[in-house]
């Protein structure tokens, strides 16, 4: 509904300022909860649809170039949603499945577990070996797995795991590194190179051919403590998050994207590539998960929420019993809401009022007052600050998926000569 003004002080006791959510500015932070940007301005993030209901509670996803698997800890086997199969005698959620091709083009799956590797072909469990891992990566034929500081690999092409890992140092072994990076907390193959993601440290490994031909490289890092599961191949770059913000490598140089983001615990991730760009599920310091999206193209990240979510990987999540794949059509997310929350920084000063630039009806909430204020389009609302605050947090809700916003006008009282 719009509100009937009364008298205000003409416009020209405020200060008035513009602001463009989607671009980042000194003094200036805002997070988008289920919005993106686009020509439209911001509108509704990506939506998704119901690709199936599981048969039983699943606890994280796989997605292989064939399959989605889910891992069914009661069951303790893991479910392919593809084929509606199920493969038994899997004691552990897996840290890792992947396809693995022999000589002679039969296809199968490694499942790393940490504690063991289990071979999988025809839908069963055709072999298991005593080596697990925390991660795992296939590079020219062979498993690779951590943990801690020992790398370990198979023979080439081999369906026996690291079995053989100390007998034959031409085909499998083992290597050992120093302390000074930390764990091995991430492995990935990229531009026919291996590389090594330890907590302080990225290194290049030239491992194809001969074992006794295998060549280390360590490479320029920063960023801080490497969260492991962040680590995703995005095509021309590998991303990854630390304590100090995500962070872009392109096989030789680290550079920043992003500073932290305060809504993030780093107690753990799930990084993969989406629609091109980089998304992670994490859990947000309320204690609920979100999808972490980082557009290269905007330079900016947002949020994708949907209630009860679990796991996710390569354009689909899991909610609940149920398995979503992403769309690129706006739309509302699973049991919420989009928002946008904007932080404004600087000296004390008291909020006037806000007005949206954009197309539809919106609630507004701030920390300047108690209570929600309700608006539409470029209609100006006006706001009774409590007081001055050094900084002021404006959240903006949509009331449906068909809203959008260009911009937000901001105004302050010029008070003691502000």
């Amino acid at each position: 509904m719009r509100y009937e003004k009364t008298l205000y002080a003409p416009e020209e006791e405020f200060h008035i300022e513009t602001v463009d959510p989607s671009r980042p500015v000194e003094g200036r932070e805002t997070a988008l909860f289920h919005m993106r940007p686009s020509a439209l301005g911001l509108v509704c993030a990506e939506g998704y649809e119901a690709v199936s209901v599981l048969p039983t509670a699943s606890s994280r996803i796989y997605v292989t170039d064939d399959n989605v698997y889910v891992y069914e800890s009661a069951q303790k086997s893991l479910y392919n949603v593809t084929a509606k199969t199920h493969i038994t005698g899997i004691a552990s959620e897996p840290v890792a499945l992947l396809p693995h091709v022999t000589e002679i083009g039969i296809k199968g799956l490694y499942c790393v577990e940490k504690d063991t590797v289990r071979y999988i072909a025809d839908g069963a469990v055709k072999s298991s070996g005593p080596v697990g891992g925390a991660c795992a990566a296939m590079h020219h034929g062979r498993l690779f797995t951590a943990v801690g500081l020992r790398l370990r690999f198979s023979a080439p092409y081999s369906v026996d795991g690291i079995t053989q890992s100390d007998r034959d140092p031409d085909k499998a072994g083992h290597l050992d590194f120093d302390e000074g990076r930390g764990n091995i907390v991430a492995i990935l193959s990229f531009r026919e190179k291996l590389y090594l993601f330890f907590e302080r440290g990225i290194v290049k490994m030239r491992a194809e051919g001969e074992a006794l031909d295998f060549d280390v490289t360590a490479m320029p890092f920063s960023g801080g403590s490497v969260i492991g599961g962040s680590v995703a191949d995005c095509g021309d770059r590998i991303c990854y998050m630390t304590e100090n913000g995500l962070y872009s490598f392109n096989g030789s140089v680290c550079s920043r994207l992003e500073g932290p983001r305060g809504e993030i615990g780093l107690t753990q991730a799930q990084g993969f590539c989406l629609h091109g760009k980089y998304a992670a599920l994490v859990s947000l310091t309320d204690g609920k998960n979100a999808l972490y999206v980082y557009d290269f193209s905007e330079k900016t990240s947002r949020f994708i929420l949907a209630e009860g979510l679990i796991s996710a990987a390569r354009g689909y999540f899991l909610a609940g019993t149920t398995l979503y794949s992403f769309t690129q059509k706006s739309s509302f997310p699973l049991g919420g809401e989009s928002s946008l929350t904007l932080t404004l920084c600087g000296v004390p000063r008291a909020l006037a009022w806000v007005r949206i630039d954009g197309k539809g009806i919106f609630g507004i909430l701030t920390n300047a007052t108690d209570g929600s204020f309700s608006a539409e389009g470029d209609e100006k609302v006006h706001i009774c600050a409590k007081k001055r605050l050094s900084e002021t947090k404006i959240t903006i809700l949509m009331k449906s998926a068909a809203c959008r916003i260009h911009s937000i006008e901001v105004a302050w009282r010029k008070e003691d000569g502000n």
